[in-house]
Parts: structure tokens; sequence; C-alpha cells
């Protein structure tokens, strides 16, 4: 990745700063802050009709319970118990069971109970996460004994793989401190870092922390977007900042952002161009029996589903082109922040939706993800890795592939602009992967099912129930 971009005054929220989205899924790793930012999250993204959870790997303290929010203990929670619960609170704090009493509350960032709640394991909320994608998800992912700094041990961070965002937190009050003090499990992070436990942590110790793959960037998934979080307590210092900053470098985060007891106040991002989403949702749905994009997927209409999952991956702008039922899918994303195209040619192929899409990309837009609307289960995290892996190989076009063959989404870049702008009939980016197969960079699908699609309503059973 490049190197940071300029120090600038970071959004009002942390959800802003931190580019998240309701129904976002992220986890936090690390030190010095991961409760402080769960709750302020759960409570600016939990709202009536978009509910958040705030859950755990290992364990949190219990918090005392504000009006609008409530405690599921439940070692098998279902999508319908989840659900129900949302219906009548739009915040939650889940976890499995309580284990362990304390015996005094703890100071922290919201008044607690003298007691800790163990969570849920990464598979169990691997199986539930994609089941409830109207919700946001907040997951603690290791525990750090109120250190500033951490080294994780052998078996963390427990991070579910169903994630979009990691964000990796470290205390910018360590800097000038000793090293043995500081840091949970110093012996390990001095082993991998060098020093001694009576150095202090400088920039450069703490930068080589959170970058170590053992250390801050240890166990998080392809493709998931890589935060970094600095955090003080009660004063900003600039200085220490961008001193860490500075020593980062080429880092992995995409984000880096200051944050003042709890507040964030100035934040770095990465220089990368921006890449947007484009959704086709112009089809008639003649086998399928009706628009696609107006398909009930756990209480919303399909197309507002997809595009959440491209703003949860990040893409800017999100736009959708809509053809044969427009009014009704203009209508089903009221109140989303996408671009609506029409495109009146819709019953001359797909060529002509994704030349009306392209022609509505703003100049600064480095590539595009074209999304089809009927990919219910394209994990966010997927998109992502088109992104990387045209970043990494240079090359303009990114695809995945099942068993050799090139699948949906596909990610193009503005040198393949023109050759798109030259398709005809129902021709889509197959027909330029065909053409252009050195200009391709390919990747294995992780999991098939991720580009399954559909026609028929007994295909769309089947995934709805995958």
């Amino acid at each position: 990745m490049n190197g940071p971009g300029p120090l600038r005054a970071a959004p009002p929220t942390l959800h802003q700063a931190l580019g998240l989205v309701p129904g976002s899924v992220i986890a936090f790793v690390g030190a010095g802050g991961k409760t402080t930012m769960a709750w302020r999250l759960l409570h600016e993204l939990g709202q009536p009709g978009a509910p958040a959870v705030w859950t755990t790997t290992t364990h949190i303290v219990e918090p005392v319970l504000p009006e609008g929010t409530g405690l599921l203990l439940a070692e098998d929670p279902t999508p319908g118990m989840l659900r129900a619960l949302f219906q009548r609170l739009p915040r939650w704090v889940l976890s499995a069971c309580r284990v362990e009493a304390l015996p005094t509350p703890p100071q922290g960032p919201y008044p607690a109970h003298p007691w800790k709640l163990r969570g849920l394991p990464p598979e169990r909320l691997n199986s539930l996460i994609p089941r409830v994608p109207e919700a946001t998800w907040l997951v603690e992912a290791d525990g750090a004994r109120r250190m500033l700094l951490k080294w994780p041990a052998d078996h963390e961070p427990a991070l579910p793989t169903e994630i979009d965002a990691v964000a990796v937190v470290a205390s910018l009050e360590a800097l000038g401190r000793p090293i043995g003090t500081a840091t949970h499990r110093a012996e390990q992070a001095i082993l991998h870092l060098g020093g001694d436990p009576e150095d202090p942590v400088t920039p450069e110790w703490l930068a080589a922390l959170i970058c170590h793959p053992r250390g801050g960037q240890k166990g998080i998934p392809p493709g998931a977007r890589r935060l970094l979080v600095l955090t003080r307590e009660r004063t900003p210092d600039p200085q220490a900042f961008e001193a860490v900053c500075a020593a980062l470098g080429a880092s992995p985060f995409e984000r880096i952002i200051a944050l003042v007891n709890g507040e964030p106040v100035s934040w770095v991002v990465s220089p990368n161009a921006p890449v947007a989403g484009i959704v086709l949702a112009a089809g008639e749905g003649r086998r399928f029996g009706g628009p696609k994009a107006l398909a009930d997927w756990h209480g919303r209409p399909l197309v507002r589903h997809v595009v959440a999952l491209a703003r949860r991956a990040g893409l800017d702008p999100v736009i959708v082109v809509v053809g044969a039922h427009a009014s009704l899918v203009r209508k089903a994303l009221a109140g989303l922040p996408v671009d609506v195209v029409e495109n009146p040619a819709w019953p001359e192929g797909m060529s002509r939706s994704i030349q009306a899409g392209l022609q509505a990309l703003p100049p600064q837009v480095e590539a595009f993800v074209l999304l089809q609307v009927d990919q219910p289960l394209v994990r966010p995290r997927w998109l992502r890795q088109l992104i990387e892996a045209h970043r990494a190989t240079g090359q303009p076009m990114a695809v995945g592939t099942v068993n050799g063959d090139p699948r949906p989404p596909a990610l193009f870049a503005r040198p393949l602009f023109p050759a798109l702008m030259e398709l005809q009939g129902d021709q889509g980016g197959r027909g330029l992967i065909r053409a252009f197969p050195e200009a391709v960079a390919r990747i294995p699908v992780p999991d098939p099912t991720w580009v399954m699609d559909f026609d028929t309503p007994e295909a769309y059973r089947r995934i709805a129930e995958s």
C-alpha cells in the first residue's frame, strides 16, 4: 500500500472516520481503547430500523444498559431470535453467559457491573452474521488486561472470517514509557521486535508492533479493510500521532485515526484513488417472474442488500443502473446514498447498462467493480480482494474463478473504459476477459457459494437456504 496521505481533521463521528455504514461487520484487536470504540459505535450505528450488535469472542465486562439497549445471553442464538429482539430495541449486547465475578466494577467508558460476559466462538459468529445482514456487528476479538499495547497470544486474536474490517488499536500514551510496563506480553513482543523491558516505547517500535505479521496484523482475513486507531485518554498529541504515521511508512492500513476520549480528532487516509461500484438492476426478470432487484432478502429488497454489500466494501460511489422496473427499484433504494442511473435501452442487453453506469462515474475514479443484483452471497471482503489484486499486479481487470472459469463480480480499471463503451448487445465483462486474457488478475474464489446467481424462483430459494 502507498504511504500515508496528509494529516487532516477527522469526520465528527467515529463510524464516518472508520468508513463504516449500517450493516458493517468490524472486529477490534490490540489495546488501549477497543471497548470504548465498540460502545460508542453501538450507539452511533444502532438506531430504529438499523440494529447493531456488540459481541465478543473473548470476554467483556457487562455494561449497565441504558435505554434502547438490551442484553442477550444465549449459547446458540438464532436469526429468528435476534430479529424478534430487533423489533423491541435497536441495540444489543450479545454473549453466551456470565462467567466471572469481579471485586468491584471496573472503570471504563460506561457504567459496568462487577462481572464478565463470555462471548461466542468465531465459528458460531461465522454462521450467524451472514444470516442477519441487516445488523451492524461489532466484535471484540482479544483482551489486553487494560494495557496500552498488545502482543497477541498464540490463540489470539479470535477473529471471525465473516468481517469486513479490522481496527487495530494502540495507545499513544505508551510512547516514552518502558516497553515492559506498557505492553501486554512484552516478552514475546521483545523477542520479535527487539529491545529491553526498560527501553522506552518509540514511534518506530510501536509501528513495528502493529505492522508485524505476528503482532497487529495477525489473523486478519484476506480482503478485510485494515484500520489503525491511535488513542489518547484526554488531550490530543498531534506530534506523537504524526511521528507514528511517519514511522509506519508504506503501511497496510487504509485509514489511520487519532482518537481522544473516544472522539476522532484527526486522520490520515491512503492516497489511492477511489474504486466505484456499479450494480446492474435493469433487467425484466422474465424467467424469475418479476424483477430480481425487488425479491425479498431477509426483509428488505435484494437490490438494497447488494448496495449495502458494495458500501461495506468501501466502494464509492455506488451507482445502480435501472431499466425495466425503474420506478419500483428507485423506491426500493429510497434513503440510501447511491446514484441511480436509468438505462432506457435496457432491452438491448447488458452492454447498455454497463455503459450507462460507466458514463456516470466521476473522473477521479480509478476503477469500478461490476456487481449483479442476483448475487446476494457476495462478501464485501471478496470485493476488496479484487481491488487488492488489481493494485498488487497492475492488471486492469481482476476476477474470481471457480475451477478456472471467471465468475462475476469483476473489476475494470480506467484503461479499459473505452473498450467497455464498445460492447454490444448482451456482452458483459466476460467478453473483455476473453479478448485480453493477459490483462486479467485471476483469483480462485475461496467459496463458490459467494458468486452463485439465480434466474428462477427455485434457484433463488436454494441460495437463500444456503
